[in-house]
């Protein structure tokens, strides 16, 4: 076996999980083809992710991909929508017990550290797959939470924000990542005080980020949850003042590959496996999903986890290349494009991406609207960042091709479309 091995490495879960996937679904009957599942190990499945594996693309293929008990509509579900990574929006289906998996994902923390009985959440409204993972996980936990679903329009409002949060007295808060840093900007003492839980997820969490979050909420834990909504809630860690624990990873099976990028030697390729437990029947089957993330590995453990190549984050949301590119790509008179991305800091506090279009010939009237707007088509939660929770900016520049990379570094034998302000400039 190549790579290292984190999560839950069940064998008996895992054959199940593959039978249930190669009798119900085409695309894994395929992949299955010539493995002998009666023998399926985790080390096996470790040494297959050339063969045996599913990328963000393959989640469009529904009659392939589905399995039939979804199809054929023979179990309860819903779908979440997402924008993911690959230019349009994917629809997820998911079970009664995707939400118990959910639950049992995040089991170890919320019964450690979530002592509290009020919980304030700004994540997005329903059916977000963040509101449906968290909602049912904490439903099934702890039954006598007091769950506050906050609107995050509120946070363009500091009174409104003040009175409602008083109104609750919330000793814990759910939100993406920006929201409770700008939380911590933006709240009195008083109620910051009194806040000893924030669970964070749906963005990178940076060390400065992390760090800036607890100096603005003295009393506080952060529980960094790693989610997707092809997965669910897959992996968390904690982290305090002086101490950052690793991610650990309950239901799901980990296989980390060494990462071919020099810039990112100490990063590892993620692929991910959902296990399901015997007699379960989750939505959507996945085995070494390739989702692009990259893992930051010290003494065999995943300390952090980004995804640097194909996406940059906009408050809540994630922009990824895929998506500008199909739609740069669908005018014959655009031919090239970068994205200059200020992302979220201390001393910049709103994200900030500046999508430059290179063209050639004559410029279009209006291009640049006509450009962010099919953006917004294809990424609902990019629009509302930018629009509705004023979050992040988004800027479209379209220049003449030769003007694109104007003052950007360059590497020799690499063409390089995201320039991160900071890092790269």
């Amino acid at each position: 076996m190549s790579g290292i091995l984190l999560g839950k490495k069940d064998p008996e879960n895992l054959r199940y999980t593959a039978e249930t996937a190669y009798k119900t679904t085409e695309f894994w009957k395929e992949k299955f083809s010539d493995v002998d599942i009666d023998e399926l190990k985790p080390e096996t499945l470790a040494s297959l992710t050339d063969k045996v594996f599913i990328e963000p693309h393959d989640l469009h293929e529904r009659e392939r991909v589905w399995p039939t008990y979804i199809k054929g509509l023979e179990v309860f579900h819903v779908f979440t929508r997402t924008s993911g990574t690959t230019g349009m929006p994917k629809r997820i289906p998911i079970t009664e017990d995707d939400i118990e998996r959910a639950g049992e994902q995040m089991k170890a923390w919320v019964e450690e550290y979530l002592e509290t009985n009020k919980l304030a959440s700004f994540l997005p409204p329903l059916p977000s797959a963040s509101g449906f993972y968290v909602l049912g996980a904490i439903r099934n936990l702890r039954p006598k939470i007091a769950y506050h679903g906050l609107p995050i329009q509120y946070l363009r409002d500091r009174d409104l924000l003040i009175k409602e949060l008083r109104e609750t007295n919330a000793t814990a808060i759910f939100a993406l990542t920006t929201t409770a840093y700008k939380l911590g900007l933006i709240l009195p003492e008083s109620i910051k005080e009194d806040i000893q839980l924030i669970g964070v997820g749906a963005e990178t969490l940076t060390q400065e980020v992390a760090n800036a979050i607890l100096n603005n909420f003295p009393n506080a834990i952060i529980v960094d949850n790693y989610a997707s909504s092809e997965e669910g809630v897959t992996g968390y860690r904690v982290i305090k003042k002086n101490k950052v624990e690793p991610f650990t990873f309950p239901e799901s099976l980990i296989v980390l590959k060494e990462n071919e990028d020099p810039e990112y030697k100490d990063y590892y390729e993620m692929y991910i496996t959902k296990i399901m437990k015997e007699g379960e029947l989750t939505g959507l089957p996945i085995f070494n999903y390739k989702i692009g993330d990259i893992a930051k590995v010290i003494d065999g453990k995943v300390m952090n986890i980004i995804r640097v190549k194909d996406v940059i984050s906009l408050g809540g949301a994630k922009l990824h290349i895929d998506q500008v590119m199909d739609i740069v790509h669908r005018y014959p008179f655009l031919v090239d494009f970068v994205i200059i991305y200020h992302p979220l800091s201390p001393g910049n506090p709103k994200p900030k991406a500046i999508i430059k279009v290179g063209y050639v010939g004559e410029k279009p009237s209006g291009i640049e609207d006509e450009i962010k707007s099919l953006i917004y088509e294809a990424n609902n939660p990019v629009r509302y960042e930018v629009e509705e929770a004023k979050s992040s900016e988004l800027v479209v520049e379209v220049v003449p091709a030769e003007k694109v990379r104007e003052g950007l570094p360059q590497k020799p034998g690499k063409t390089k479309r995201i320039f991160i302000v900071g890092k790269d400039l």
